[in-house]
Parts: structure tokens; C-alpha cells; sequence
């Protein structure tokens, strides 16, 4: 049940992660699942697959992980608070047992579903932390029904959103996929993110269509034919190149993911899940390793920076590499001392050397040895509000 990664994906900042169903009922139509590669069969929207043994799997699966991490919950090829989970009501379930083993989560939804189950993450929060991430790219709901015809209205994502921020958790917001000519526009995005800022969110994560050539693409197109037709000239240059990945033109890529994030600077929100939300929820190397691919989004800029910092990214990567080869082999040895490794090499004079950069050593060794949290608007480190306790003694 549970897809296991050696290294932590810096943008979701998922070590594991599991859905209970398989296709969509939201029917989104510009969804990414749509296309061939994932071999969804059938309908998309209309034939779901449903795993109503998803917890039994899981508890059998979760006592066996050697190391902790957060479950990511949520694809792009599903929902696990799609329509069927309604009277499936398979996510408490799956929710207990992820609480039970103290493992943090993170759900990303376009559902306000979801705050049927607000008890139960507010507990998995307080034992190991929880954050849930809505999907949201536009504010006019007449669009949302075109584009997203079975998801939650736009001010039921919202409200969501404000319910599960005054209960303790983190919250943040998937603007994914900015819809070209649809949501992109400067306007459109600086009133998406004063919405998201008024809600509370911590974070929000941004993103640009993708198109894949076959199914996905024809069935966006057929869409656009159908609502905007004058639109589809525009969609057939941007997305003329038919790349395997679905990217537009490089130049329209770079220019609405840089336009966004201006946008949502401007609102205080940062662009990135914030270390503070992943923070003793990962083991330490693990918790290093994101933080360094996170930093080079800071350096973007700055070439100078950026070739040192990703020398040190390669090699502070093939060590920790080793390392959970290591562990993968050698049942004796435990995440934590790995942890232990990765202090003692932190607080020694080699630290500095191995990295090539006095700066970035010194930065790394308070998150490492001191324990201090980067606040990402301010881009210092302070005082973290402290570990989890249950989480980070855990060993799972």
C-alpha cells in the first residue's frame, strides 16, 4: 500500500505515501491522470478503483518501516476525499492507523470532505503533525464547475481551510495548475493570494499546466472547444512542442511561475512548505537534505551562491546515499545513528572543509546541533517551538 522513497521529495516533503483509491470522480479536466502513462482504465472520472482494505494493509506495512517520515496523501492520479469516500469512509480508518504508529501526515485534497474527519487529524497533529493542503487556482467558481466539475466550491475549500487552521494545524494551498489565459493573469493571482492569506494558510506551493500529448491533452482541449473556444489557438501554440513531460513553451513557463510567486510574495506567503511544518517530523538527515534542495529556490539568482550551494548539495546527497544504503543492509543499524553520524560530522572542524562553504557549515550546524528552525520570510534561523515530542522519540 505504501510507495516508499529513499530520499524525501523537497516539494510535498513526503518519505512515504499512499492512496485509497485509484482515478478521480472530481473529473477535473486538465488532470494530469488522464494521460496514458499512468494506465488508469476505463472512465477516469467515472471508474474509481477502491481499495477497502487500505487500512488492514497499512497496519500490516507501517510496524515494518525502519525509519520515520511523513505519509503523503494524495496524487495526481486521485483524490482520497474524491466523492466515493463518502460512504466509503476509508480515510478514518487509514487515519487511525497512521496516528496509532505516530507517523506525521499530510493530505492534499479538493474537497472539503475532509473536515468531517477534523477530530481525527487534529489528533494525528497533536500526537505527530498533520498538515492539510488544499487545491486551489481560481476564485470564480462558474470556472471552478467548467474546469473542476465534481470538486468543492471554491469558499467550502476555504472555510475548510480556516477550520483546520484554528484547530492547530498546518495549512497551505496548491495553486496548481495556474490555467493559462484562465487564472494567470497578475490580477487573478494577486486576488488568490490575498484570499489564501486571509484564510491563514502557512504555505502555498505553485504550478503551471502541463499538457501531455493523447488523452489529457484532447480532453482539456475538448473542454476549451466547448466553453472557450477563441482560447484553444492560444493552447495549441503554448502546448505545440507535444513534450512527453506536457510543458508549455519554456518562455511562458518561466514567465507565470515567476509572475506567481511575485504575487504571492506580495501577500506574505512563502512558496515553499516552510521547515517549521516538517521539522522534527523527518529524521535529521532526512530534514537537512530537503532543506538544502529548498534553498537553492532562495539563490535562484545569485550564480555565485548557487554553484557553491549545489557542490555542497552533491556532496552533503552521496553521503546520505551511503548511509541509507547502509541501513538498508544492516538491520542493526538504526535511524538514529545515522542521526548520530551526521551530529558528530556537523560539530567538528571537518564540517566547514567537506562542505566548501564556512557560511552554509555554520548554518547547518545550528538546524543540525542547536536545532533551529529557517524562517523562510525572513530567511534566519530562530528558536524552533519545539519537536513533536511523541514523533521525534518515536522509533518506528
Amino acid at each position: 500500500m505504501l510507495r516508499k522513497s529513499r530520499l524525501v521529495d523537497p516539494w510535498f516533503v513526503g518519505k512515504y505515501s499512499f492512496s485509497p483509491y485509484q482515478a478521480c470522480a472530481h473529473g477535473c479536466r486538465y488532470c494530469d491522470g488522464r494521460a496514458e502513462r499512468y494506465w488508469v482504465d476505463g472512465e477516469f472520472d467515472r471508474d474509481i478503483v477502491i481499495r477497502r482494505n487500505a487500512a488492514d494493509v497499512l497496519a500490516r506495512e507501517v510496524p515494518k518501516l525502519r525509519e520515520r517520515g511523513i505519509v503523503f496523501v494524495g496524487s495526481g492520479i486521485s483524490d482520497a476525499y474524491q466523492p466515493p469516500e463518502a460512504d466509503e469512509r476509508l480515510m478514518p480508518a487509514c487515519g487511525r492507523v497512521l496516528a496509532g504508529h505516530r507517523l506525521p501526515v499530510t493530505i492534499l485534497t479538493k474537497s472539503s470532505l475532509i473536515a468531517r474527519d477534523l477530530d481525527l487529524w487534529s489528533e494525528a497533529n497533536a500526537a505527530a503533525g498533520f498538515v492539510l493542503m488544499a487545491s486551489l487556482v481560481t476564485l470564480d467558481d462558474g470556472l471552478r464547475a467548467i474546469v473542476e466539475p465534481g470538486a468543492s466550491p471554491v469558499e467550502a475549500r476555504l472555510e475548510t481551510l480556516r477550520a483546520f487552521k484554528a484547530r492547530g494545524c498546518g495549512v497551505g494551498a496548491a495553486a496548481m495548475p495556474l490555467l493559462p489565459l484562465l487564472t494567470d493573469s497578475d490580477a487573478e493571482l494577486d486576488a488568490l493570494a490575498r484570499a489564501l492569506a486571509q484564510a491563514g494558510v502557512d504555505f502555498v506551493l505553485v504550478g503551471g499546466l502541463t499538457l501531455r500529448p493523447g488523452r489529457q491533452k484532447a480532453a482539456f482541449l475538448d473542454t476549451l472547444r466547448g466553453s472557450f473556444p477563441d482560447l484553444v489557438p492560444h493552447y495549441e501554440r503554448l502546448y505545440g512542442e507535444d513534450r512527453p513531460s506536457g510543458a508549455p513553451r519554456r518562455e511562458y513557463g518561466e514567465d507565470v511561475q515567476q509572475r506567481a510567486e511575485a504575487a504571492f510574495a506580495r501577500a506574505g506567503l512563502v512558496t515553499v512548505l516552510p521547515h517549521r511544518l516538517y521539522q522534527g517530523r523527518l529524521p535529521v538527515y532526512d530534514e537537512v537534505d530537503v532543506l538544502l534542495q529548498q534553498m537553492g529556490r532562495h539563490f535562484a539568482r545569485h550564480a555565485d551562491a548557487l554553484r557553491r550551494l549545489e557542490g555542497a548539495r552533491r556532496r552533503y546527497r552521496e553521503w546520505l546515499l551511503s548511509r541509507k544504503d547502509a541501513l538498508a543492509r544492516r538491520r542493526s543499524l538504526r535511524e538514529a545513528d545515522v542521526t548520530a553520524e551526521l551530529t558528530a560530522l556537523a560539530a567538528s572542524d571537518a564540517w566547514a572543509a567537506w562542505l566548501g562553504s564556512d557560511k552554509l557549515a555554520a548554518f547547518l550546524r545550528e538546524v543540525i546541533v542547536d536545532r533551529r528552525v529557517f524562517d523562510e520570510r525572513t530567511r534566519r534561523l530562530r528558536e524552533s517551538p519545539g519537536e513533536p515530542g511523541p514523533a521525534a522519540a518515536a522509533a518506528t
